[in-house]
């Protein structure tokens, strides 16, 4: 699997073995490194997906107490937008991360749907992250314009999120989050939790997770190279 940088931007590319099908932008937690999301996506081995792997500056709220949460999602949500402007638009988008990646994804998918941005991807996946909008989702998007419930129910999203992992925010998680995309309009929401057995099972775990839903969810031609089909 062929794999750039950017000399413009700060981020890593893992090229698709086949066509190129499809775009997902895989965000990493606060803690992590790009290279931390690249080894992510290879380990999933999913042909003809152009993963694009951005290096981002996530600051948590214990080293800067001026810093605001959502100001910080909305910058890299921001961004995201920006790694998608070159993407052809017959590719299908998707978006995903870790932990605080997963929050930003979240909130760029609902942004999406709200139309704060023209892009609306397909499928979304979080892994341990939260939902910053949780409590104002739902009337966001009975009161957006009135592509908003369209642009939502048109979204897949998969959650999943540690039965022991603490999220130390006032915001949706895990289970709550899925009921509250649910609720504002998201009809295709799916969570998924997993149990910690030690670090490799845990891996192993949400790997096998993602990698089974996305081929759920994407037409068999993106998942396979052209070489696979009967």
């Amino acid at each position: 699997m062929a794999a750039s940088s950017s000399s413009n931007r700060a981020d890593f590319v893992v090229q698709p073995k086949g066509e190129h099908r499809v775009t997902i932008v895989w965000l990493h937690d606060k803690d992590e490194h790009f290279s931390d999301s690249v080894q992510f996506v290879k380990n999933l081995n999913l042909n003809n997906i152009k993963w694009i792997c951005p290096s981002l500056v996530l600051p948590t709220s214990r080293n800067k107490p001026e810093y605001n949460i959502n100001h910080a999602l909305y910058l890299t949500a921001e961004r995201v937008a920006n790694l998608f402007s070159d993407e052809p638009e017959n590719v299908i988008k998707g978006v995903g991360g870790f932990g605080m990646g997963a929050a930003v994804a979240l909130h760029f998918a609902t942004s999406c749907a709200l139309n704060h941005y023209t892009i609306n991807p397909r499928v979304v996946v979080g892994i341990s992250g939260w939902l910053s909008k949780a409590k104002s989702l739902k009337r966001s998007i009975e009161f957006a314009s009135y592509e908003a419930p369209a642009r939502a129910a048109s979204q897949s999203i998969l959650l999943t999120h540690g039965q022991r992992d603490h999220v130390p925010h006032l915001c949706g998680c895990g289970e709550e989050a899925a009921f509250i995309l649910r609720e504002a309009g998201f009809r295709d929401v799916r969570f998924l939790p997993f149990a910690r057995f030690g670090p490799i099972a845990h891996e192993i775990n949400r790997n096998v997770m993602v990698k089974s839903w996305l081929e759920e969810k994407l037409p068999l031609d993106v998942v396979l190279a052209k070489e696979c089909l009967p």
